[in-house]
């Protein structure tokens, strides 16, 4: 009888990018075997590195360590990950469980691709957003605008840019305003974070923004917000 698959995790330093498989009926113990490994990975990457998981033959429903997937997807924002793609197969049914168990937390977002050839083109292309992009459940940003405040609910955001749903106050594209996010403080963390945006794209209800004139410290200081924020547990509603 064939050995049953077992989990993989492996760097390739070269690329600066950390490649991890999880198979089907993979058991907590093992998924705990993973997350020493990705740590081991990451102590020889450089922080922006690129993330890989290979879900192909995985169902969430088999798996009873959905906690230590969540430690794991921590640990890959407090280390500094810069794009994280999902090889989730020709199939839907392991992308809708993924979206179901997502939607519970707060996270990055990633990309989702069907075949790890895709996700090498994807790598290998346009995608870079400077930095991993995060959900953060029900949470506004306020605005100002012709004298007027507006306000917006936040779909995700980097440190680059955010995108928001039904502004209160219309905005055009091109136009520059100031945005203030407020974020949880703990004693590193800011209570707010007010920032220069531009409207680079307004689509039906959403608007999509560019951070204006951000310097590294301030960079660094709203991705360590950014990732207290999606550590973060929320209770459901």
């Amino acid at each position: 009888m064939a050995d049953r698959q077992r989990s993989k995790v492996r760097a390739d330093i070269k690329r600066n990018r950390i490649y991890i498989t999880i198979p089907c009926n993979v058991s907590k113990k093992e998924l705990e075997m993973v997350y020493t490994d990705v740590r081991f990975c990451v102590a020889d990457l450089e922080p922006g590195f690129d993330v890989v998981t290979d879900l192909t033959g995985c169902s969430i429903g088999h798996l009873d360590g959905i906690p230590v997937l969540r430690k794991i997807s921590d640990y890959l924002v407090t280390s500094k990950a810069a794009e994280v793609v999902r090889v989730v197969g020709k199939t839907s049914l392991i992308f809708k469980q993924l979206f179901r168990v997502a939607s519970l937390f707060q996270s990055y977002k990633p990309f989702y691709v069907s075949t790890l050839e895709e996700a090498e083109e994807k790598l290998a292309g346009s995608i870079k957003r400077n930095g991993l992009r995060f959900r953060i459940n029900s949470q506004q940003i306020t605005y100002s605008i012709n004298k007027e405040e507006g306000q917006g609910n936040l779909i995700d955001i980097s440190i680059s840019g955010c995108k928001v749903q039904e502004p209160s106050i219309p905005l055009s594209a091109d136009k520059e305003i100031s945005i203030t996010i407020p974020f949880h403080q703990d004693q590193d963390t800011p209570a707010s974070f007010t920032i220069t945006a531009k409207v680079v794209r307004v689509q039906g209800d959403q608007v999509a923004f560019q951070f204006v004139d951000l310097d590294d410290d301030q960079k660094a200081q709203l991705y360590q917000s950014l990732a207290f924020e999606a550590r973060r547990e929320v209770p459901l509603e």
